[in-house]
């Protein structure tokens, strides 16, 4: 067995038993969208690699020690080579013949047997559980098609680390295009799998196949694949060619072709819904009109600010849509996040049946406050809620309004989507929808993460010291306004942390009037 063969096969080892691995009971981690998760992986990562390595050593050692034998048994051969008849006659040299044969062809086939590398591969199996799953894969390659796709990046850019005119230090293995392929293949997109695919062969001939092979893939695969992409597309000539072209597949090309047309794929369509406003919105190349709108210092909304007005952006009058800049010091900034990092966890979203999950929002959150928080920060919490008095004017009935802290990371987004309900549930009830949105921007993140409203044209990049109000309903009859549908784009670099509040409308029936049609 040689070096690359045993090697194989422990690799393939990982592969089939990850495939065992079951999701009850075992505490799964945010892989996707947590920074320590994929800290650990990566640390993980390092650890069997180092144990792959160990093990790869003890096979070169056994295959050095047989090449060893093999060289002191020839020795004999290669003397006798020849004069084999004259040889023999010496019994000095049929004796150990005899014995050689009888003895150590036993001994060497008891050795070849020996298993080595048993404590690596145990020590693989332990780790197996801690491993990615399929659906962190499926989620990981899903991040970035929407990115693909939010920002037109083209597969041989993406693939050499270009993403929206940002070109970086990295690029994308075969094996990686190959995946993206995949899923696009089983969403139904057969033009962007076929690219892919494309892009997956060129970096095909450009890399050591015989570890794809080990990894689970070869041309064969993608040859298949991409046929198949074609005659999806109804483009059969050119499926064939693709067949002929791979030894392997030549001679049954036309039972393939006729399987494919027999068999037609049945789409299974979970793709994220991305309009082109929105992902035009998000690109960099949008560049928003000039507006008569202008910049002024807000003195009114509060008394407090008639002492320390502060700079605003008009952004929209209809719907109310205003922008403050250098509102949160550094130092809350800092201290909001050492508060409410570690109670991070998968956001979810309200929907028909419930609270739960979902592909439109891949981020982590936690409200604040939270149960069985120190008391310590309280007052930072105040802070922030008499800032949201003084910026909206508005009423806040509660100590603290509903509020969420928001960290996105790789790809992560939030579809397009009302702050609204326009509807009854555990939000609304006692205290009326939410009348008007507080969006905190907490860090830098010039790659990606922009807030996005499609119907006003409107974008909003995330940048520290900044808070976005506006209002989701009108101000005297309380209708929702449909404008202020909105999303934040995919990060695809660094991470964007956010703090989102909500103020209710029946906290302002003192203050403003409510109208209520019959």
């Amino acid at each position: 067995m040689s070096l690359l063969q045993s090697v194989r096969i422990f690799i393939l080892l990982l592969l089939i038993c990850k495939s065992k691995i079951t999701v009850n009971g075992i505490n799964h981690k945010e892989f996707l969208i947590s920074e320590s998760a994929k800290m650990d992986l990566m640390q993980l990562d390092t650890e069997l690699i180092g144990n792959l390595e160990r093990y790869a050593q003890q096979v070169e050692d056994k295959v050095a020690k047989l090449r060893r034998i093999v060289q002191e048994l020839r020795q004999p051969l290669e003397a006798a080579k020849g004069k084999e008849e004259e040889y023999l006659g010496n019994p000095l040299h049929s004796f150990p013949l005899i014995r050689h044969m009888y003895q150590d062809w036993r001994y060497i086939e008891e050795f070849m047997n020996k298993t080595v590398g048993e404590e690596q591969i145990d020590f693989l199996k332990k780790k197996l559980p801690e491993l990615p799953w399929q659906a962190d894969t499926e989620e990981a390659t899903e991040a970035m098609i929407r990115m693909a796709e939010t920002y037109g990046a083209k597969p041989w850019e993406m693939a050499q680390g270009l993403i929206d005119n940002v070109a970086f230090n990295t690029t994308l293995s075969a094996l990686d295009c190959f995946e993206i392929a995949k899923l696009y293949f089983k969403w139904g997109y057969f033009v962007e799998a076929h690219h892919w695919l494309v892009n997956t062969k060129s970096l095909l001939y450009q890399e050591y196949s015989g570890v794809n092979e080990v990894l689970g893939m070869n041309e064969k695969d993608v040859a298949l694949l991409q046929a198949r992409c074609l005659m999806e597309l109804d483009l059969k000539k050119e499926a064939k060619d693709v067949l002929l072209a791979h030894p392997d597949l030549a001679e049954n090309s036309t039972n393939l072709l006729n399987q494919f047309e027999a068999n037609p794929y049945r789409v299974v369509d979970s793709s994220p819904i991305l309009t082109e406003d929105y992902k035009r919105l998000c690109r960099s190349s949008f560049s928003p009109k000039p507006s008569r709108l202008h910049c002024r210092y807000n003195s009114t909304t509060s008394p407090f600010l008639i002492l320390a007005p502060l700079k605003m952006e008009e952004i929209s009058l209809e719907p109310y849509m205003v922008l403050y800049h250098d509102i949160l010091p550094d130092k809350d900034i800092e201290e909001l996040k050492i508060l409410a990092e570690p109670q991070l966890k998968a956001a979810e979203v309200f929907k028909k049946d419930g609270v739960s999950r979902g592909s439109e929002r891949t981020s982590l959150g936690t409200f604040l406050p939270f149960k069985d928080m120190d008391p310590s920060g309280e007052p930072l919490l105040d802070r922030l809620t008499q800032r949201m008095r003084d910026i909206t004017g508005m009423k806040l009935s509660d100590r603290y309004p509903d509020t969420n802290f928001i960290k996105y990371g790789f790809g992560a987004h939030y579809g397009t989507h009302y702050d609204f309900f326009n509807a009854s549930n555990s939000d609304t009830e006692g205290r009326g929808d939410r009348i008007a949105t507080v969006i905190f921007y907490l860090n830098d993140a010039p790659f990606g993460g922009a807030t996005v409203f499609p119907r006003l044209n409107i974008k909003i990049p995330a940048e520290r010291g900044k808070v976005l109000f506006w209002y989701n309903m009108n101000g005297e009859t309380h209708h929702v306004d449909p404008n202020t549908l909105h999303a934040a784009c995919p990060v695809f670099y660094g991470s964007k942390w956010a703090m989102a509040a909500w103020v209710h409308e029946w906290d302002q029936m003192f203050i403003q009037p409510i109208y209520r049609e019959k």
